[in-house]
């Protein structure tokens, strides 16, 4: 599997609103789909799903253990470190992202990724876009009695205010 551009496609959008939210209905729902999985990816760190080959890379002044931006690592193809090539030896932890790689200068490529999106990610994928989609002009309130309009200083309905739930998949935590 490749890693995908979002978390939740047009058709769950459509299932999870009852008809409500469609391309059709809202032209822009694509967009809002891929920007709420982005939202969610920067939030955690990396990619978290689809399961697909990354390259990292990095330089630094000093020799250290290099530690895979990922969770759910299921390979180190290659690495070049400090100008050598590797092609196997490697140790790491799927869970955390520990290699037994040093150097000042490395190039990794690995296999990472939860195969398919977790459920609970597409269901938040869906929450932010129909979020985006029903505060395109970034209203909050609305009043009609003396006329009164609130707007807010987020873009759209982009806004991750429930991070506990991305907890288990953020780089860093040890479940």
């Amino acid at each position: 599997m490749a890693i995908e551009d979002t978390f939740a496609s047009v058709t769950d959008m459509q299932e999870r609103s009852q008809g409500m939210i469609t391309a059709a209905t809202h032209p822009f729902l694509e967009k809002e789909l891929k920007a709420a999985t982005r939202t969610i990816r920067n939030a955690c760190g990396w990619h978290v799903a689809g399961k697909g080959e990354v390259t990292f890379k990095r330089v630094r002044p000093f020799h250290d253990d290099v530690w895979l931006p990922a969770m759910q690592i299921e390979s180190i193809t290659s690495a070049t470190v400090d100008g050598a090539v590797r092609a196997d030896g490697f140790a790491f932890d799927p869970d955390t992202g520990w290699t037994n790689i040093r150097g000042c200068a490395v190039d990794v490529t690995f296999v990472a990724g939860f195969e398919t999106v977790p459920e609970d990610l597409m269901l938040l994928t869906l929450e932010l876009a129909a979020g985006g989609l029903g505060t395109a002009l970034n209203i909050t309130r609305e009043q009609a009695g003396a006329v009164s309009v609130t707007y807010a200083r987020t873009s759209g309905g982009m806004v991750l205010a429930d991070h506990d739930r991305l907890v288990p998949y953020k780089l860093g935590w040890l479940p």
